[in-house]
């Protein structure tokens, strides 16, 4: 097949599998320009919200609050103003960490930036969301002395090569995940922090001072890690996040400036990412992003390449990582039994991961996605 075939075939496949199809309409209506009464109560016409996910019923809390003149039946609206209530007092406790480590940084002056769910408290306050941990970036020169600084308090890290990810105690409690770069699997992830630390401007988040990204940098931030959730097959809850927080940014455009989310992709590497991320994103909110964004990119047969690669990642990958669970070896031999079939999924994985494009393009013809 060619790109562009190879593209909306995957587009195709993404929309049907990563969304439900009330997800969909949710957000078709929910994030559209201007959102009748008519069109509300046929959405609850057949929504039941016992049945309904806990992010597709935010969504609507969300609705509620930005559209007051709506009218919800009796039997939703205490519920939806108590989704609410409940992510504002789930986040007290998380926020009293975040503060506390703030506080300890800013005492070795070491700058640090708010990421993602974080961040959106400062541009949103009255939209609160579920959150495990409060992500945190820091220049890469500063990441060491930050982690040392953080685990002198008595926090516990889980360490990757971007970022250690801080739980309470021996806890399984998120707290903080520290990020030296964002991940984006280029190898030129930390190119982003100069511009980024450069553009942020100083706010306080729960008594804590830290540096807040721009517009441009967390509209970028959103769509490298919208690509990261479709390649892993996370849950759909972290989609429509990306989708609500976009809709806010984008639908503030004046004096947005694309060229910052240009540079920052050129400057990753990450082109392709954004774009198939912005071409997802247009399946449901056409209007999102300007004519010329995508350029002709999706054409490309780089673009096919890359979106083989989020098939492959997705539904190859990402399932065998799912069934063996525990990632660290050490920890697996104390706990997992029996171990046999969980050494046989770490070589089977080891291999998958390393195949070439031709057998990773064959696997994916076997599963029908070709």
């Amino acid at each position: 097949m060619e790109g562009k075939q190879v593209v909306d075939k995957v587009l195709s496949v993404l929309t049907e599998e990563v969304l439900t199809t009330e997800e969909r309409q949710l957000l078709s209506f929910a994030l559209a320009p201007s959102v009748s009464q008519e069109s509300l109560d046929a959405f609850l016409e057949g929504w039941d919200i016992e049945e309904s996910p806990f992010p597709s019923i935010l969504l609507l809390s969300y609705l509620m609050k930005t559209h007051p003149e709506l009218s919800f039946p009796d039997s939703v609206m205490p519920r939806l103003k108590g989704v609410l209530t409940y992510c504002r007092f789930q986040n007290l406790k998380l926020f009293a960490h975040f503060s506390k480590i703030a506080a300890k940084l800013a005492s070795l002056q070491i700058p640090m930036a708010v990421l993602k769910g974080g961040a959106m408290k400062v541009y949103r306050p009255d939209f609160p969301r579920w959150m495990g941990d409060i992500d945190i970036l820091v220049r890469e020169q500063d990441f060491h002395q930050a982690a040392e600084a953080i685990e002198s308090m008595g926090y516990c890290p889980l360490k990757c090569a971007h970022s250690w990810d801080f739980c309470v105690g021996e806890t399984q409690e998120g707290a903080v995940d520290l990020h030296r770069y964002f991940q984006m699997n280029t190898g030129k992830e930390s190119s982003l922090n100069d511009g980024l630390f450069a553009r942020a401007q100083e706010v306080n988040v729960a008594s804590g001072k830290c540096l807040l990204p721009c517009r441009e940098d967390m509209v970028f931030i959103s769509l490298v890690n919208l690509y990261k959730n479709l390649s892993g097959k996370t849950s759909s809850g972290s989609v429509l996040n990306t989708f609500i927080d976009l809709d806010y940014f984008l639908g503030r455009r004046d004096g947005f400036d694309w060229d910052i989310v240009r540079d920052n992709a050129r400057r990753t590497g990450t082109v392709i990412q954004v774009c198939l991320s912005a071409a997802f994103v247009s399946t449901l909110l056409p209007q999102a992003f300007p004519e010329d964004f995508l350029g002709g990119w999706m054409d490309s047969d780089l673009a096919g390449r890359q979106c083989l690669e989020l098939l492959y990642q997705r539904e190859v990958i990402s399932p065998l990582r799912a069934e063996i669970g525990v990632s660290n070896v050490i920890k697996a031999f104390k706990t997992v039994r029996p171990i046999l079939p969980y050494i046989g999924r770490r070589i089977r994985l080891f291999f998958l991961k390393r195949t070439g494009y031709r057998n990773r393009v064959a696997i994916l013809k076997k599963k029908g996605y070709v």
